[in-house]
């Protein structure tokens, strides 16, 4: 039996989307969704992040119980060697479990403060408790890690590429982003940000998080004219595929403004593909077009990707495993 279990927490906003994987193999019968509560205070996110690493923890125990008939299993349960990883947005101290978020309207209430020692302190507590099963002490001593959302989704998705230069993109709230060189995560060279990233990059005078999230989609429509009062992203895509003119110029201007931010670092990168991921990115044949146009005379083809949480979770496996990996410039 494989002892090593990973519980991989995608945090968002408004949902806990949460699996189980063993030894690196995604567990499909162990998923769940849960409301993130992060308008609330740290003791309430930290406690519902622990009751969702119980719950998977438990539900994994119990899976492992139906499928192996050695009277020994519940036994071996008490070895587990559990890890527990987190693709949390920025910004973040990955490092220390550290957050640094605030203005998102989401985990505002953990700003400066140490999340890892929260949730250590919580799933100890829990482990003290006198009803508590063995495995639960197991639970408690395991490592935690953090990583940005948008970069494990690119680690996640790059096994499927392992030879390739990739673009990664998320698009939803704000931009996610990551460049990947056979499977490492690449920054500070090849014009590439320290960082790895392109959200506090400069363009046209504002920061591509607030240009080409949803928040920037809005703000093109509204200089426009092509949003009524309460309009949403959603509603915004549903009109232009209805083929309302002023929608649909949304949309291609939108593909333009990310093709001619994206242009010099494709130009110097020469990614083999450009990853779309996110809520966003399902719009994509609304703005592909004029995104690959504007990007010439680089050529790049664009993939979508509709399964980003299956390769989110894959991502948390190779940062817990220490397999997650950079590729960095000379400082």
């Amino acid at each position: 039996m494989n002892n090593d279990v990973t519980i991989a927490i995608d945090a968002g906003g408004t949902f806990l989307k949460a699996g189980v994987l063993r030894g690196g193999h995604l567990l499909p019968e162990l998923y769940v969704t849960r409301p993130s509560h992060s308008d609330g205070s740290p003791y309430e996110i930290t406690a519902n992040l622990a009751a969702v690493i119980q719950e998977l923890a438990a539900a994994y125990v119990a899976y492992m119980e139906r499928g192996d008939s050695d009277k020994e299993t519940a036994e071996a349960a008490s070895f587990l060697n559990f890890h527990i990883g987190f693709a949390i947005p920025g910004p973040f101290e990955y490092e220390t479990g550290i957050s640094h978020i605030r203005g998102l309207n989401k985990y505002e209430q953990l700003y400066d403060l140490n999340l890892k020692t929260l949730l250590r302190h919580k799933l100890m507590k829990l482990a003290s408790e006198s009803t508590s099963p063995a495995w639960i002490s197991r639970l408690a001593a395991a490592d935690i890690r953090f990583g940005n959302d948008a970069a494990l989704f690119a680690l996640g998705i790059s096994r499927l590429f392992p030879q390739e230069r990739l673009l990664c993109l998320t698009l939803g709230t704000g931009l996610g982003s990551a460049f990947i060189e056979s499977r490492s995560i690449v920054s500070g060279k090849w014009g590439i940000p320290d960082s790895g990233m392109l959200y506090a990059e400069r363009f046209k005078g504002e920061t591509a998080d607030d240009l080409f999230g949803a928040r920037g989609i809005l703000a093109l429509a509204d200089r426009l004219g092509a949003r009524r009062d309460g309009e949403d992203v959603y509603r915004l895509a549903m009109e232009a595929r209805q083929g309302v003119s002023s929608a649909i110029r949304v949309w291609q201007l939108y593909g333009q403004l990310l093709g001619e931010m994206l242009r010099p670092y494709v130009a110097a990168f020469h990614p083999a593909r450009l990853i779309l991921g996110g809520q966003i990115a399902g719009t994509h044949e609304l703005f592909g077009r004029a995104l690959s146009e504007a990007l010439l005379p680089e050529k790049v083809p664009l993939h979508y990707e509709k399964q980003m949480q299956e390769h989110v979770f894959h991502g948390i496996s190779q940062l817990v495993s220490g397999t997650y990996s950079t590729n960095e410039g000379e400082k």
